[in-house]
């Protein structure tokens, strides 16, 4: 299966849970995807994700320097920006947006290049 495959197939199974969780009225899903959909438009999460997703980008370790740097990018925004407590579901959420638009930015690359 080629890089472009792989990530078609994630996006498919991404949209797939995605519309099942909207029609079938899941609300975890709904809150996470909505939560995602807000976080993905913020600057705090945009700016920092295209930054990584650029700079990281031949690099071996791809993902898991993108996973941490995910990870740093919502604890700082928890503490330094809106000044919460440590609530996992949030910053797992924040994490999870800049995930995605990492993802989406690779994607967009992955297509154009071939």
């Amino acid at each position: 299966m080629s890089k472009k495959q792989t990530y078609l197939f994630l996006l498919a199974m991404g949209l797939l849970l995605v519309l099942v969780g909207h029609f079938m009225h899941i609300g975890y899903i709904n809150r996470i995807t909505n939560s995602t959909w807000t976080w993905m438009q913020s600057p705090y999460i945009f700016v920092p994700a295209a930054v990584c997703a650029f700079i990281f980008m031949n690099n071996k370790r791809y993902w898991m320097i993108n996973t941490c740097a995910a990870l740093i990018a919502a604890l700082v925004i928890q503490f330094f920006v809106t000044k919460g407590t440590l609530i996992l579901d949030v910053i797992l959420i924040r994490a999870f947006a800049f995930l995605v638009v990492v993802y989406l930015l690779n994607l967009i690359k992955v297509i154009l290049d071939k």
